[in-house]
């Protein structure tokens, strides 16, 4: 794989390649079951479906506080300037 791509730069997931090759071609690996996790944060990085299972979970989460009124809905979400983040509580607000 070509650290470059086409529109200049590294490559998207070539950082993650790069580990996963260091684990392969290491002399202290025994066995591939020991590059698992190198595989799975490569695999993840091109392909996403951990992320996207985890956005189609919250979606229907929101869909389903809506219809039965509980938890947080995404109008509340977005209600203050599109600042999800902070009403979701994933980072602070600092002002």
């Amino acid at each position: 794989m070509q650290p470059y791509s086409r529109f200049g730069g590294t490559r998207r997931c070539f950082y993650e390649f790069q580990l996963l090759v260091n684990c392969h071609t290491s002399a202290d690996v025994k066995s591939k079951k020991q590059c698992l996790p190198a595989f799975d944060d490569y695999n993840e990085c091109l392909h996403g479906l951990k992320e996207r299972s985890k956005a189609r979970t919250m979606a229907e989460q929101l869909a389903e506080n809506e219809k039965s009124g509980k938890g947080i809905t995404a109008n509340e979400l977005y209600k203050k300037g599109n600042q999800i983040y902070e009403n979701l509580n994933l980072v602070s607000e600092t002002k």
